[in-house]
């Protein structure tokens, strides 16, 4: 499920994040980093509709990583946005998401906001509440709506035809 994986993708793209700061932390002890970039992609989906989607979409990732009087890393508060189109079959919806995500020193992510919120005339898609990841990337906890999550693609295969 695209949607999923790109809810994921920031968590990857956090975690190397905190890799790198934390070599470069633990040099100089205490003070958060702060740090912000945007990462443009675009790909193809094959296996969610079982007809091809074209997702294109702009990230920004917003985010802080704290540091204990030792420079270990203690935890993350890392704010993403992704403004996008979903296309397939002549159609094209938009793509709103956006959600901050508080990871703890053992990576455990909470994430918390609209994740997948993709419109067409109204709401086609809305995942929204928070979800709780283990460091594997598996989900511990969720709550609020979650079709995407749950494997609920109905809504969006059948605004895609």
């Amino acid at each position: 499920m695209a949607h999923v994986l790109l809810g994921r993708l920031p968590a990857v793209v956090v975690a190397a994040s905190v890799l790198v700061v934390m070599s470069a932390a633990v040099a100089q002890a205490a003070p958060p980093v702060q740090f912000r970039f945007t990462i443009t992609n675009s790909f193809t989906d094959t296996t969610t509709c079982g007809f091809s989607i074209d997702l294109n979409f702009q990230l920004t990732i917003v985010g802080r990583d704290f540091f204990d009087d030792q420079g270990n890393f203690a935890r993350a508060i890392v704010e993403e946005a992704v403004i996008g189109t979903d296309s397939a079959n002549g159609i094209t919806l938009p793509e709103s998401d956006h959600w901050i995500d508080f990871i703890n020193a053992a990576l455990v992510d909470t994430q918390v906001g609209l994740p997948i919120h993709i419109q067409g005339g109204g709401v086609v898609v809305r995942d929204a509440g928070f979800v709780v990841f283990n460091p594997d990337g598996s989900v511990a906890y969720f709550n609020g709506p979650h079709p995407f999550l749950e494997g609920d693609v109905a809504a969006y295969c059948a605004a895609l035809s």
